[in-house]
């Protein structure tokens, strides 16, 4: 597995490639867990375009960054699932759980609108 993580605006994005499994999911959960410290509160892509194969290990680490991210105000997207992942996301019903988008660039885009929108003033 290979994690390439970075910032764009207020999103922190994280490229995952390669096995999303056991073998490398406790790597993704610590240095994405680092990385939301980046930004406040957390806006965070994972981009899982590249990623061959994810199991339950992964899916756990999923669903922990997910709650990790909203229980700090901040809002998690995964994108670019390909036909394995996305089938596995469906039948765990994880499709609707998570908020993804075809690809990063939509994902970045719509974390960017809302970390740039105004606060609420009223």
């Amino acid at each position: 597995m290979s994690i390439s993580l970075g910032l764009q605006g207020p999103c922190v994005i994280a490229r995952l490639t390669g096995d999303f499994d056991f073998g490398s999911a406790a790597e993704v959960r610590d240095r994405v867990t680092k990385a939301l410290d980046l930004t406040q509160p957390p806006m965070l892509v994972i981009d899982m375009q590249a990623v061959s194969v994810c199991d339950s290990s992964g899916l756990s680490v999923l669903v922990y960054l997910h709650k990790a991210v909203t229980a700090s105000g901040g809002k998690l997207l995964l994108s670019g699932l390909n036909g394995r992942c996305k089938h596995l996301f469906a039948i765990t019903a994880l499709d609707k759980f998570f908020d993804i988008r075809t690809t990063a660039e939509l994902a970045i885009a719509e974390l960017s609108e809302e970390g740039n929108s105004p606060p609420f003033t009223g």
